[in-house]
């Protein structure tokens, strides 16, 4: 069943480019061609929302997804994120003064091609000392200019979900959850509760939740399903407004994300809380 995000319906299975970026030495993907062989499949899978941010490299996740999909389909969702920056270990710091967010919009623009944003996530990060209030006012004095349509927010608390909504009205957040990694089930119950959408990110633990050690590998046997399926479908079953953005740079592991929207697991089957 579509999700409206944004004013527009997308799927509850998303695309996140992250993994696009490679591993954090590169500075790029192994195999370019295959990154975007895999968006375009996606893309061609009816997969309608899709995660991206111009620290993921930096630019090399939105370079490559403009390389793989302008011009876009009129009916995709492009969700980007500013406030952090990619420092040279390979880690993100924050980057949250309105005259770095505003800045990042702009690169953001530039490096996707187009000429205005329709969601952008306000992300905040521990180590900022920025008023979480002027970073997310940045966001919406943007979307008055017309730069973006939308404001949203990621990695946040219910404090800082209420602090941003004072500022301006949230269209969605982004926040990592997953089996195994549930102590943010405040921020999910109170988006459920506002009818605000949940974009899940690292729904399979980075991985961990995927492979042949997951702790659900045993339950996916059982179900015949993969345990990157059963991930996914257990955060579709939370609660209605939730959306998962997994990613891949490899179009042959996309069937069994998409997979989890038509699976319906029995009452019990999976813990509430791992």
């Amino acid at each position: 069943m579509p999700l409206e995000i944004a004013g527009r319906a997308v799927g509850r299975i998303g695309y996140g480019t992250m993994q696009l970026a490679g591993p954090k030495a590169m500075g790029g993907p192994a195999d370019p061609e295959r990154a975007k062989a895999a968006v375009r499949a996606a893309a061609g899978a009816g997969i309608r929302l899709i995660d991206t941010s111009g620290y993921y490299g930096p630019e090399v996740a939105n370079r490559l997804l403009a390389e793989a999909l302008r011009p876009y389909p009129d009916d995709l969702l492009i969700a980007t994120k500013v406030g952090a920056r990619r420092t040279p270990d390979g880690g993100f710091a924050a980057d949250a003064a309105p005259e770095a967010v505003k800045a990042a919009v702009r690169d953001n623009l530039a490096q996707l091609g187009v000429e205005r944003l329709p969601l952008v996530h306000a992300r905040f990060m521990p180590d900022s000392t920025v008023p979480w209030a002027d970073t997310v006012g940045a966001l919406a004095e943007l979307r008055d200019e017309g730069l973006l349509e939308h404001v949203g927010v990621s990695n946040v608390t219910v404090d800082l979900l209420n602090q941003a909504r004072a500022v301006t009205p949230i269209a969605s957040v982004e926040n990592e959850y997953h089996f195994g990694h549930t102590g943010g089930r405040d921020v999910l119950d109170a988006t459920t509760a506002a009818g605000i959408p949940y974009l899940a990110y690292r729904p399979l633990g980075n991985g961990a939740l995927a492979g042949a050690g997951s702790p659900l590998a045993e339950p996916a046997r059982q179900l015949g399903v993969s345990a990157a399926t059963l991930a996914l479908a257990w955060l579709l079953g939370l609660a209605d407004n939730v959306a998962v953005i997994p990613g891949t740079s490899n179009p042959a592991h996309l069937a069994d994300l998409l997979a989890a929207q038509d699976l319906t697991l029995p009452s019990g089957f999976v813990p509430d809380e791992a």
